[in-house]
């Protein structure tokens, strides 16, 4: 969609971070920062044509730029923003949607966000696999690689393909210690249907993991993860095809949102920038 089409949408969303960015000690006037910032991923700018779309561009005065805009402008912005500025932005837009909604299919799993360079302080070595594209690129691999940088761990909503719960965190953290914090805020913030199913790939073998859905009356739909004596046993469910919805969303966040092109160092900046592009995903299909 165009984004002369989503004005609307952009309206909503300013005056959504103008309620939030007050509770961070800034003024309304800051708002226009990270609704510019989802504009960028959502248009694939870098800052430099970012500045010249808003200077010209109607959008950049709704907003509240003016003909000083320029590269620097972005860059203070990001040393000041808080990025939980965009976190409470995303969570509020994804809440508002699923509002009245029962969660039926969820699905858990994580993606690389490279560092931008091997001096980041903040970034780490971890483990990724392949996509399903590079794995076709590379005649079918599906062995697991290092790489250094961060990780977007997400639990999707399988039907809307909307990322309910999300957390970015430096790589060398093992995918199954994420679930505890996820699925304690999804059960917090959304309404989850009598025997809704979670699922998720073999990373997420886990007896814990396995009675805690239980217990909430919810059905795990998680492989039994092999070892040298047995293979991996995949689940007969015939909903766990679905769980490819959690990779859908993230192939559009790195391929349409340009989430794979980090150019940040640190962690709070990384975090800015995939936010920007979570919500530039929910501009585009959610709101």
């Amino acid at each position: 969609m165009e984004i002369y089409e989503l004005k609307n949408k952009i309206t909503e969303l300013l005056a959504a971070a103008r309620v939030i960015v007050q509770k961070f000690g800034h003024t309304k006037k800051f708002a226009k920062h990270p609704v510019a910032f989802v504009i960028k991923q959502h248009e694939n700018f870098n800052d430099m044509k970012l500045v010249r779309f808003l200077r010209r561009d109607r959008l950049g005065r709704m907003l509240g730029y003016g003909r000083d805009l320029n590269e620097t402008t972005f860059s203070k912005a990001r040393d000041r923003m808080e990025p939980e500025i965009m976190e409470e932005l995303n969570n509020w837009i994804v809440e508002d949607r699923m509002k009245g909604k029962q969660l039926k299919l969820m699905s858990q799993d994580s993606t690389d966000v490279f560092a931008y360079s091997r001096k980041d302080a903040e970034a780490k070595w971890g483990h990724r696999t392949p996509s399903r594209k590079e794995q076709l690129m590379q005649g079918g691999g599906t062995e697991k690689e290092l790489f250094f940088g961060y990780k977007l761990h997400a639990v999707v909503d399988v039907e809307t393909e909307i990322p309910i719960a999300v957390k970015i965190i430096p790589a060398n953290t093992n995918d199954k210690k994420l679930f505890p914090c996820l699925y304690n805020f999804v059960k917090e913030s959304f309404q989850i249907q009598f025997m809704a199913k979670f699922l998720a790939d073999a990373q997420y073998h886990s007896s814990k993991i396995r009675s805690a859905l239980r217990n909430d009356n919810l059905v795990p739909v998680i492989p039994f993860s092999g070892n040298q004596w047995r293979k991996t046993e995949h689940p007969t469910d015939p909903d766990y095809g679905k769980r490819w919805a959690v990779e859908h969303v993230f192939s559009r966040l790195k391929e349409m949102f340009g989430m794979a092109k980090n150019r940040f160092i640190g962690l709070k900046k990384v975090r800015i920038h995939v936010y920007s592009c979570l919500l530039a995903n929910l501009l585009e299909y959610a709101m």
